[in-house]
């Protein structure tokens, strides 16, 4: 019980040593070169994820199915993008 309030060599308590660590996050005006082509890219995926649904739940499994691939291959696009960035 001693040893978690005792000082340490530096003269701080080892309960500061147990703090969160800083994260250093990127600036909102560094976009990088492909953030426009990830957006449009996104906003392909998102209408035809939605309008795969649309078709899958109220005309044709099979061609809803078919949507919903095309829209993912999309999806995965922007993915490698933002990895390889």
């Amino acid at each position: 019980m001693d040893n978690i309030n005792s000082n340490t060599d530096n003269g701080t308590t080892e309960e500061s040593n147990l703090r969160m660590p800083e994260r250093h996050h990127r600036r909102q005006k560094e976009r990088g070169k492909f953030f426009l082509l990830r957006n449009i890219l996104n906003i392909i995926f998102i209408i035809g994820a939605i309008v795969g649904m649309l078709v899958y739940f109220f005309q044709n499994e099979g061609a809803g199915t078919v949507i919903v691939l095309g829209a993912m291959a999309f999806k995965m696009c922007e993915c490698v993008i933002r990895l390889v960035k």
